[in-house]
């Protein structure tokens, strides 16, 4: 296509001129594109949809460019030239050219390109075809500009070959550039309208969010005087927003932490926001709450700090979690010291008192499955404690043959950490010294273990019977001193051993400790 505006030559007159292929210019043609424009501009000022604007724009550029049809066409989201109106035109010709444009979104040099003959036109021929086929022979191109860039086009189609005349043109770009202005200011309107709904959407659904929040949402003025309320904060704090707006916040904070306010006050009226400070406040009930305080400045319109927003979360549950797991690895550490120390023990009195390596080497690793038999026991609990019966269960659970051999009863009893360990340890070696020289070392001798309670003490009794003869040993073993001496101290009892003829007989006392709180 090819840039054409032309004009009758000096002293033509207006019936050459449309021999010629002009339209013959009326005399009164001034007054007429007066009454055009008069016309559109009502239109336009009253028109309250983008259809209207439209319509007022299509008949105007029939009317002024004394056309038949016409199409008005906007780049979309994409960048696609689409159309939006359109006068006269089939939907298969409008589906045919949808997208054509001789310019780019926000072009800022854009002129009107007219083509007054389509059969000359430089264009593609199936393109000509699709133009002619819908009887158009002349065309126009009026680029509608808005902030200075190409939004779209209106395009102006005649029947029959025309060239299309300056004041046409002229009038052409004056109704184009109403219409940019009309489709900017409709578009603002709606845009205006659209961000007011998405406003108000939004409003709502914050008061929604803040409303359903889990966490306390309080809102305060400068002063500190609470002016709004969640639920939050009502199932936080106990009260209901009648009871609380309108009062100080200083309702809500202990006597001695109210100093903390003002500094909070200050620091918001210099815009700063305070995140995640941890804090107690009371309830209505007078209960103290550990919470956590993220608190932010609140602006005016003009964008003057006049209060604050607090968010407050309940972090008890993080504040007792906190203090179990600090009490866990105290208790942790105190463990390990203790196995450490007693493992030490076991292998330093084990190595002191036997000559042989291999015998060495065979009662550490008895005594050391010992202990590790009653700590699985001791975990399987968490470390509450352990029932006296499956203590005895597991301490001997190596040395039965036969059932009938070591016999245990007694009633349920509960015992702490530290004496379930202490008595594993002294059953093992009870029940070592019974297999090697006592009523297990044999075929025909049994043990017999009874316990019970009378005065808020465990007694406990070990006795040995139909094995071989027992002497009374010249001095103590390490298995007796651990029995005698360690083990009354960590029980806090005491413990008894009797080499009777019969039998050894061992007496163990111990008070009943309350179980162990559960840590984990």
């Amino acid at each position: 296509m090819v840039i054409h505006v032309a004009e009758p030559q000096e002293g033509q007159s207006g019936e050459q001129a449309h021999a010629g292929g002009h339209r013959a210019q009326p005399a009164d043609s001034s007054r007429s594109e007066l009454n055009t424009l008069y016309t559109f501009t009502d239109r336009l000022l009253r028109a309250v949809s983008e259809q209207e604007v439209y319509d007022a724009a299509l008949d105007a550029i029939i009317e002024g460019l004394n056309c038949t049809r016409a199409s008005i066409l906007l780049f979309d989201g994409a960048g696609v030239m689409r159309f939006v109106a359109s006068h006269g035109l089939s939907p298969a010709y409008r589906a045919a050219v949808d997208g054509h444009t001789p310019w780019t979104l926000g072009q800022r040099d854009a002129v009107p390109i007219t083509e007054d003959n389509i059969a000359h036109a430089e264009i593609d021929e199936a393109l000509r075809s699709t133009i002619s086929g819908e009887g158009i022979r002349a065309l126009a191109f009026i680029p509608l500009v808005a902030n200075g860039g190409v939004i779209g086009k209106f395009m102006a189609y005649d029947d029959a070959p025309h060239v299309f005349t300056k004041p046409e043109i002229d009038l052409g770009l004056v109704i184009a550039r109403q219409l940019g202005f009309a489709i900017e200011r409709q578009q603002a309107r709606v845009y205006r309208k659209e961000s007011e709904e998405a406003r108000r959407r939004n409003d709502a659904e914050f008061r929604a969010i803040v409303e359903n929040s889990d966490d306390a949402i309080i809102s305060k003025n400068l002063d500190g005087v609470i002016v709004s309320w969640n639920q939050g904060a009502e199932h936080l704090f106990g009260y209901a927003p009648q009871e609380i707006i309108g009062r100080s916040v200083l309702t809500l904070i202990p006597p001695e932490l109210q100093h903390e306010e003002p500094s909070i006050i200050s620091r918001i009226r210099r815009g700063e926001r305070i995140e995640h400070y941890d804090t107690v406040r009371l309830k209505k009930d007078g209960t103290r709450i550990d919470i956590s305080l993220t608190v932010s400045p609140v602006k005016d319109a003009e964008g003057r700090i006049i209060g604050a927003s607090k968010i407050a979360r309940d972090i008890s549950e993080r504040i007792r979690a906190e203090g179990q797991r600090t009490l866990l690895i105290n208790e942790l550490n105190h463990r390990v010291k203790n196995t450490l120390a007693t493992v030490q023990s076991l292998v330093m009195q084990t190595l002191r008192n036997t000559e042989r390596s291999e015998e060495a080497r065979e009662l550490l690793d008895s005594r050391l499955a010992a202990l590790s038999r009653a700590h699985d026991l001791l975990t399987a609990e968490n470390w509450e404690g352990a029932s006296l019966g499956e203590v005895v269960d597991r301490a001997l659970s190596p040395f039965r043959t036969d059932a009938q051999r070591i016999r245990a009863e007694g009633p349920s009893v509960r015992l702490s950490p530290k004496q379930a360990l202490a008595l594993s340890i002294a059953l093992h070696e009870l029940a070592t010294n019974a297999s090697k020289y006592g009523a297990l070392s044999g075929d025909a001798g049994h043990i017999e273990v009874r316990w019970s309670l009378a005065d808020g003490m465990i007694h406990c009794g070990w006795c040995e019977k139909g094995g071989p003869p027992v002497e009374q040993p010249h001095h103590s073993g390490f298995g007796t001193r651990l029995i005698q001496r360690n083990l009354a101290t960590e029980l806090g009892g005491s413990a008894l051993i009797e080499y009777r003829p019969e039998g050894v007989v061992a007496t163990i006392t111990a008070p009943v400790e309350p179980a162990a709180h559960k840590l984990i």
